[in-house]
């Protein structure tokens, strides 16, 4: 079979050219529409961003009020903890004498008093030297002892017992030294 083209080869260019162009066209208009649809996609998504943005700057502007008003709260909180911090050091060692002659009188038997006594503050605590007579050594050891036992009492010491005759008998003097602790 023979095969006649009866169609001008200039006409088959004209068809061939136009559908390059018309292929071109279509590339053309396939780019443009991709990046219209992809700018239309960026920018509802930067719209969306900064409407995300702006919701979040106002929840911060209040919630940074109640972080202010926090912050302002802790200020007081530790001006007011400085304030009772002040006061409890002055009151610390305000009444330890006071705690220490009770203390100290509490037990002490009737056999026994103080000729001499000189206190000195140390920190929390007091250091003590006396000079103790007793017109009993039971009495005198049994207190000293309790001394040494008890709570707010430590370094206990006690120097060299002299003894005496009296109109009631014999009286022992003794230097006594101690540090007192509040409890």
């Amino acid at each position: 079979m023979i095969r006649i083209n009866l169609i001008p080869p200039e006409y088959i260019e004209r068809i061939n050219r136009r559908a390059v162009i018309a292929k071109a066209a279509l590339a053309g208009v396939v780019l443009v529409a991709s990046v219209v649809l992809l700018s239309a996609w960026h920018l509802t998504r930067s719209k969306t961003l900064e409407s995300t943005l702006a919701k979040r700057d106002a929840e911060l502007k209040l919630l940074q009020k109640d972080v202010d008003q926090v912050k302002a709260i802790e200020a007081q909180i530790a001006e007011v903890q400085r304030y009772l911090d002040s006061i409890s050091s002055i009151n610390k060692n305000r009444f330890i004498y006071t705690h220490f002659l009770q203390d100290i009188t509490s037990d002490l038997p009737a056999t026994i008093w103080f000729t001499n006594m000189n206190t000195k503050l140390d920190g929390g605590a007091i250091r003590v030297s006396a000079v103790i007579n007793s017109n009993s050594a039971y009495d005198l050891a049994y207190w000293i002892n309790s001394l040494e036992t008890s709570g707010p009492y430590s370094e206990v010491g006690i120097g060299g017992i002299s003894v005496s005759e009296t109109d009631e008998g014999k009286r022992f003097t003794t230097p006594l030294t101690l540090r007192y602790a509040v409890r």
